[in-house]
């Protein structure tokens, strides 16, 4: 399984909810519905921060795909440069971390 966490950070002077709304409506259904080999996909939204600090980021997509293959036909199809292009809509800054789950309980 490949897994990739992206992290990404809101766009200046949008608001939390703007910009969950943005993601989660606008943005996500571009991946969701038009990558045929994205097998999974979910938005972790940062709510709260210890101690009142700034988060350095706020949310977290994870996707997954079953090979890299998969992973690689998407990332270069002309719904990648779709979603690349509308990040520019409601993020400042993004990076992407491809990762390998350990189940620890």
């Amino acid at each position: 399984m490949v897994r990739v966490h992206i992290w990404l950070r809101r766009k200046e002077g949008m608001s939390p909810e703007d910009f969950a709304d943005y993601w989660l409506k606008r943005h996500a259904p571009i991946a969701r519905d038009g990558y045929p080999g994205l097998k999974g996909y979910t938005v972790d939204l940062v709510t709260k921060v210890p101690g009142g600090g700034e988060a350095p980021y706020d949310g977290i997509a994870v996707l997954t795909w079953d090979t890299r293959e998969e992973f690689s036909a998407d990332m270069k199809s002309d719904v990648a440069a779709r979603a690349t292009e509308d990040m520019q809509s409601f993020t400042s800054a993004s990076g992407l971390l491809f990762v390998e789950e350990h189940v620890v309980k």
